[in-house]
């Protein structure tokens, strides 16, 4: 599938303050002016829904109490391996996770299930356009989708209007002041309230989201005992993988012109911030609540991985859930991975000094 084949935009069910904080601080910038309006629309259509969402259950939303069982995050860079691994443990039933179809309609989901989610499913693709990874609209999804939605305040904001670096520094690093920081943490926590009452509320949380791989201090500060799983994989091969989901995805949501260059310079500072930031931010985890593993490492050994995983975090039995594991294992055997030509020597050369820290903090072997 190619960019232009993907029609929809990930800020359709938005609201009217959201879009015009968007607009303000992008107006000048903003090329692709037939999506935003197509956007505008999509926000005034649903706009009913919104409300009625929010007057039948925003109550019940708020009385929810996250940290009585706390979260489990699954982080780490894009392309290392989050999504195999979000949905290889999202096949343990004891936990809830944000599905593909209350990320798009967040602010209706809940009242347009019903009927919207056959909709969506027959719309969807069959599977991811950066990886061919199998979806639906009830496959796991990273809640940064929603978070678009709900707020100027995400780091995804950059994908969209990618000449403003302002939302990934602020939102994904906290370069911002602690009153911006104190709203986030508000808007972010009553998000998870509701994936959490969309499921049922006495399941436990498991989310998988880029993004959050910088925001330890502060997820930490919202959910003090929530578990960490962090997975990495080889630099070389981030890069490769990262550059083609801006081609094959990432890219049809622009709403601002950016070439091939500033592709490649965005990937080159990302994954730069955000793992230093990483890095800087991990000793904030108790030992006990957090896992750091490698793509290798899951791809290899997928069985001894995950239960490593839930010996150390100590989640759950893993003897129950170990058949629901290999029947999920045993469907994805005829996945192809995606192949990528050797990073160019230019590109190469950048890698080696701007993320000479990654290589050596997980032991990649630099050529």
């Amino acid at each position: 599938m190619s960019e232009k084949e993907i029609k929809e935009h990930q800020l359709f069910i938005s609201s009217y303050p959201v879009i015009y904080r968007l607009w303000r601080d992008n107006k000048e910038r903003i090329t692709k002016k037939k999506m935003f309006f197509k956007i505008l629309l999509f926000t005034t259509i649903s706009a009913p829904f919104r409300w009625v969402q929010k007057i039948l259950y925003q109550r019940r939303i708020n009385k929810i109490n996250l940290n009585q069982k706390p979260p489990v995050f699954v982080i780490g860079h894009w392309r290392s391996g989050t999504t195999h691994l979000h949905y290889l443990l999202a096949q343990d039933q004891r936990f809830s996770f944000l599905e593909a179809f209350q990320a798009f309609f967040f602010r209706a989901a809940l009242v347009s299930r019903i009927f919207m989610k056959p909709i969506l499913n027959k719309l969807m693709p069959k599977t991811r356009p950066q990886d061919n990874v199998e979806i639906n609209a009830s496959a796991p999804t990273e809640e940064e989708h929603s978070l678009t939605n709900l707020t100027h305040m995400s780091g995804m904001q950059s994908f969209f209007f990618p000449q403003n670096l302002s939302y990934f520094s602020e939102y994904n690093l906290f370069e911002t002041s602690p009153e911006n920081i104190t709203k986030w943490k508000y808007i972010y926590d009553k998000m998870l309230k509701q994936i959490a009452f969309y499921n049922g509320k006495n399941r436990q949380l498991l989310l998988k989201n880029p993004h959050n791989t910088g925001r330890i201090k502060i997820l930490k500060e919202l959910y003090p005992n929530a578990k960490f799983i962090f997975i990495h994989r080889n630099p070389y091969e981030v890069f490769n993988s990262t550059q083609h989901l801006y081609r094959t995805t990432i890219k049809s949501q622009f709403l601002q012109d950016f070439g091939e260059q500033e592709i490649n310079e965005r990937v080159l500072l990302g994954y730069e911030k955000t793992m230093m930031a990483y890095l800087e931010q991990r000793h904030e985890i108790d030992k006990e609540n957090l896992i750091e593993i490698s793509y290798n490492e899951l791809s290899e050994q997928p069985m001894n991985c995950i239960e490593n995983i839930y010996r150390t975090l100590k989640i759950g039995d893993f003897t129950e859930v170990k058949t629901n594991f290999q029947k999920y294992l045993d469907n994805q055997k005829n996945y192809k991975k995606n192949t990528f030509n050797p990073v160019p020597s230019e590109l190469k050369n950048q890698i080696n000094n701007r993320w000479a820290f990654a290589f050596e903090a997980w032991d990649y072997e630099m050529n």
